[in-house]
């Protein structure tokens, strides 16, 4: 909307700054506070009951010159200036009122006068929104037909502790996440004051590889410890000395953000760690899989596979108790017992069962010849403890 008066101006000021900036809503509920005293620098309050406080001879007085001065072209600069000075005062009380879908400007209160940083973002990042949208604001409100030259003169920042702290800090996301400096800016500027660490975390987070490393369900968590570690660091502008100039506090906010990036680096590497369970199962289970199941599964080719089975069968029918696994652990292996000799006419009935003919003449041996073969049977089954210095299989392994 296009404004003639200053009192259609005044009327359309919160709408104006949400249009152009993007926001959900202004927290403003369309009244005024009482007026700042004539004789203080400040130039506007926006209050926590939602209320705006101007100052009269720093908005209100040069504002009703420039509509009382409608279309005057030529006019001086420095006459420019001053309206474009109360024209950023507005833009600025009413970008600290912008809000966020479910969220009022009050609700920051607790924050802003509280936690560390959250005052010096919220004052830099609104002086800067209002300077960098400034002119978009006057094309918005008509105020370029109003007063014409308004928009090629220049006005100085206000708060000169915050604002070179906060110029660092967003140029410092640029670097590390690709989004641009005033775009950051924007982001930030239409958020309450308790959130404006969060949404900077969320533009890093949102252009790393953690993104993909962390379940979506996580992502508030994470977002929530990188802006805590930057509001921490941040806090420190309010703690250097009046005296520090616009390098040491640029250098505070550049800061922030590295270690917000550390925060970052230190989730990537706990998402990377595989669980506890899993540890278990690339080490020891893997190695299990490498040594033991040979041990449980195959033999040494020189053991049948009757003794095999017959080994295996006598340790799941039998146990070891605890002690005797210890000690099966901690003791080397006993050697192979020497393989039993068959008697005479046993093992040439065995040669010629695997070289020639059925024998015809083979007989049912006596109950006195029998034990021989069982014997020899059970054989394979002392076998089963390996050759000395070889590694216990799974069972003792526990």
């Amino acid at each position: 909307m296009k404004v003639t008066t200053f009192r259609e101006l005044m009327r359309e000021q919160a709408n104006a700054a949400v249009r152009i900036s993007g926001a959900h809503h202004s927290s403003w509920n369309g009244r005024y506070g009482a007026p700042i005293a004539e004789t203080s620098k400040t130039g506007g309050t926006a209050n926590w009951n939602h209320t705006i406080s101007y100052n009269p001879r720093h908005v209100d007085e040069p504002l009703q010159d420039m509509f009382r001065n409608n279309r005057v072209h030529n006019q001086d600069k420095a006459e420019l200036r001053r309206y474009r000075d109360a024209l950023r005062v507005v833009l600025h009380e009413n970008a600290h009122l912008l809000s966020s879908e479910g969220r009022e400007h009050s609700q920051a209160e607790a924050a802003f006068s509280r936690e560390p940083g959250v005052r010096p973002l919220e004052e830099g990042v609104t002086e800067l929104y209002s300077h960098q949208a400034l002119n978009e604001y006057i094309d918005e409100l008509g105020i370029d037909q109003v007063a014409p030259g308004i928009k090629e003169v220049r006005t100085q920042k206000v708060y000169p502790e915050y604002t070179p702290a906060v110029e660092g800090f967003a140029e410092r996301i640029e670097q590390k996440s690709g989004v641009q400096r005033d775009e950051l800016i924007g982001r930030l500027a239409v958020v309450p004051a308790d959130q404006k660490f969060k949404v900077a975390a969320a533009a890093m987070y949102d252009n790393s590889r953690l993104r993909g490393m962390i379940p979506e369900d996580q992502r508030e968590h994470a977002i929530g410890q990188v802006a805590k570690a930057m509001s921490a660091e941040f806090g420190r502008v309010d703690k250097l000395p009046q005296s520090a100039d616009a390098d040491a506090r640029r250098a505070v906010g550049m800061q922030a953000v590295v270690e917000g990036s550390k925060v970052i680096s230190r989730l990537k590497k706990q998402w990377q760690m595989p669980a506890s369970g899993q540890q278990v199962q690339r080490g020891v289970g893997a190695e299990q899989g490498r040594t033991g199941q040979p041990e449980r599964g195959g033999t040494p080719q020189s053991q049948s596979a009757t003794g095999a089975s017959l080994a295996s069968s006598a340790a799941t029918a039998a146990p070891a108790s605890p002690a005797a696994s210890a000690a099966a652990a901690s003791s080397p292996a006993p050697p192979s017992p020497p393989a039993p000799v068959l008697p005479p006419d046993i093992a040439a009935a065995a040669r010629a069962g695997l070289s020639g003919p059925p024998l015809g003449s083979a007989s049912r041996l006596s109950a006195d010849r029998q034990g021989a073969r069982g014997a020899g049977a059970s054989a394979p089954a002392a076998q089963r403890q390996g050759p000395a210095g070889q590694r216990p299989g799974p069972e003792t392994q526990r």
